[in-house]
């Protein structure tokens, strides 16, 4: 008896095509339900766009969160691109990623998180496969011969971390600034030698107090006079014979009027050059404004400068950075005068360019006297050139130019809301406190901006190579 085996009918081509083709709901995403980029597939299987997994990865920070937005499976190690996938959904809708790939990298969010995401991952070590074969006994695995083997093999495996580097740097030198700070503190220097770097206008009636009592033995009698008729500089300043004959001063040894004469005849010729450490210590709230407003805003602070401290202090910086050409030794050879056109050429030209360059000139400047620091200064400076360069670069190629004074405004104004209080609460700041922010903003913070630098910069080589 013959079984007869029923025969399906043959599909033609065009219904073959239509079973096996592949929609896009098949390859998208379920955290933004869209096709695939970078599909990065997780432990418990299922897969996602890699920025979306960084960004839900990144939503809990401080925290991160490492389990499936899906299913809530804990994923195991790091996350990699699935490559098949990869391919297969670029191969497969080629002018739909290629638009999601574009829109993620000019988002600076997705920039960011995607980095952060990525460092991660580097800093995780690879786990070894477990050995198949029983190891064998190796004399040189056993102590004490190991330890001359291991600080090698573990200098191999390292990977430089800037960011540690400077965490470590920045807990040295905090140690440094504290010992340097306690020994301030605690030194035996006489204040008279700060008062003679002080400029005899700026003398209050303790200074001249100070002064009298500092210029012999026999003055001491006439130093209580001076206190209670609160002699400040200025009125010292314009004292004559007469004067100190006469009620209440009553000198009447004319040897001691010569004496005190002479050493105000030299006060008043002489012409102060202060240093770093001795303006900081006479002037520190104005040290602290300039040090840190030229590092936020140096063009701001500059126009400041101009508009109510032109005499004081940008006067002596425009001929420090700019200096003329009929005068390249020192300033105290030179009267401060209006600086000439090139001066102001040149200086206006560094202004809007390159202004932390203007910074590096004074510093070159101070390079007889602050070695060490003028070099700090220096290398900051280029970093901090550096960042101005890119951000305005970058504003240039995305067409944002014109978004600059709303930049501008909106960063002033958030930096006035943050250093309000301060401001406000400056006289009750302890020293202490205010010494160890000068230190800090002078020696730590070029490390701080280095490893931004070096952020910014591997941020945009990424994206340029991903492009």
């Amino acid at each position: 008896m013959d079984v007869q085996i029923p025969v399906e009918p043959e599909l033609s081509e065009s219904e073959s095509e239509e079973g096996t083709a592949l929609s896009e709901s098949e390859f998208t995403c379920h955290c933004c339900y869209q096709v695939l980029v970078d599909p990065t597939t997780l432990t418990c299987g299922h897969s996602f766009c890699r920025h979306c997994l960084a960004n839900w990865w990144a939503s809990a920070l401080p925290r991160v969160r490492r389990d499936c937005p899906e299913c809530r499976a804990v994923w195991t190690g790091f996350p990699r691109v699935n490559i098949l996938l990869r391919d297969a959904v670029e191969k497969l809708f080629p002018a739909e990623v290629r638009r999601r790939k574009q829109a993620i990298l000019s988002d600076p969010g997705f920039c960011r998180v995607l980095q952060m995401f990525q460092q991660h991952g580097n800093t995780q070590a690879p786990h070894a496969a477990p050995p198949q074969n029983p190891p064998q006994f190796n004399i040189l695995n056993q102590p004490p011969f190991n330890m001359l083997i291991q600080p090698q093999l573990d200098m191999l495996n390292a990977e430089f971390n800037i960011r540690e580097f400077c965490f470590g740097m920045s807990i040295v030198l905090c140690c440094m600034a504290v010992v340097v700070l306690m020994w301030r503190v605690y030194s035996t220097d006489s204040s008279h030698e700060v008062l003679l770097s002080k400029p005899l206008s700026r003398w209050s009636a303790d200074d001249v107090t100070l002064w009298v009592e500092h210029l012999s033995v026999w003055t001491n009698q006439y130093k209580e006079t001076f206190h209670r008729e609160q002699i400040n500089g200025r009125l010292l300043f314009a004292l004559s014979d007469e004067d100190l004959s006469a009620a209440p001063f009553s000198i009447r040894n004319e040897s001691h009027r010569q004496i005190i004469l002479e050493e105000l005849h030299r006060l008043r010729q002489r012409r102060v050059s202060l240093n770093l450490w001795q303006y900081k210590d006479l002037y520190l709230g104005k040290t602290l404004f300039l040090l840190l407003s030229l590092r936020r805003f140096p063009r701001l602070t500059m126009l400041c400068l101009f508009l109510f401290d032109y005499d004081d202090t940008f006067l002596p910086f425009i001929h420090t950075s700019c200096p003329a050409p009929s005068s390249q030794d020192s300033l105290l050879d030179t009267p401060l005068d209006w600086p000439g056109w090139h001066q102001w050429a040149e200086f206006l030209l560094m202004y809007f360019l390159l202004p932390y360059q203007l910074l590096s000139a004074v510093a070159w400047h101070w390079m007889s006297v602050h070695y060490w620091t003028a070099r700090v200064v220096m290398l900051h400076t280029v970093l901090l050139s550096t960042l101005d360069v890119h951000y305005f670069w970058t504003l240039l190629k995305r067409g944002q130019m014109r978004t600059l004074p709303r930049r501008v405004w909106q960063e002033v104004f958030r930096v006035m809301m943050e250093e309000a209080l301060f401001v406000l609460m400056w006289s009750l700041i302890p020293l202490f406190f205010c010494n160890c922010l000068f230190y800090y903003n002078l020696y730590i913070c070029p490390f701080n901006t280095a490893a931004l630098v070096k952020r910014t910069l591997l941020q945009t080589h990424t994206q340029q190579r991903r492009i």
